[in-house]
């Protein structure tokens, strides 16, 4: 599993009802520690975050979090698919150990779909897979356009040669 930061929410420092509304509008964001690599036999490839990639996990609505944790079920799938999100390609790391972009400037749907496969090869739960994709299908298009209007610095994983002893990514049980 990826070595996940926990962001700081900032709450401290400001009056009762900043504080108040900080606490029930905000979404806590994760920072990696390290790159995080992901195989995905479905495709036969091998994800690369880079480390420092901050993400608020799924976009699961507050009042059905007590229901499903947007770092629950949907971790994976909302890791790869936020970062595809945010840059509209992916990392990959290739045989030989180093990484390369994927399908950039594929879009929208791409992802979306890449969440549900991703969704069910993790955690196998086909209806939540499939009620989070729907979700995407229909809403989705706002964090897509409100991606594609910031300017996000752009994060490259380390590019190490692994070992042959290390050739064979590992997969998630």
């Amino acid at each position: 599993m990826p070595t996940l930061i926990p962001v700081p929410i900032e709450t401290k420092g400001q009056g009762f009802f900043k504080t108040l509304w900080i606490w029930l509008k905000s979404t806590r964001e994760w920072r990696f520690g390290s790159d995080w690599e992901f195989y995905l036999p479905a495709t036969n490839l091998t994800y690369v975050i880079p480390k420092d990639f901050v993400f608020d996990g799924a976009s699961v609505p507050k009042r059905l979090r007590s229901y499903l944790s947007p770092v629950g079920l949907l971790l994976v799938p909302g890791i790869i698919h936020d970062f595809a999100y945010r840059y509209d390609y992916v990392w990959i790391r290739k045989p030989d150990g180093s990484v390369e972009k994927l399908n950039e400037g594929i879009g929208r749907k791409f992802w979306d779909e890449l969440f549900f496969i991703v969704g069910n090869h993790v955690n196998g739960v086909f209806i939540i897979n499939f009620l989070a994709w729907f979700a995407l299908t229909l809403g989705g298009w706002m964090a897509w356009n409100s991606n594609r209007k910031k300017q996000s610095t752009e994060l490259t994983p380390d590019a190490i040669i692994l070992s042959p002893d290390l050739a064979e990514p590992s997969e998630i049980d």
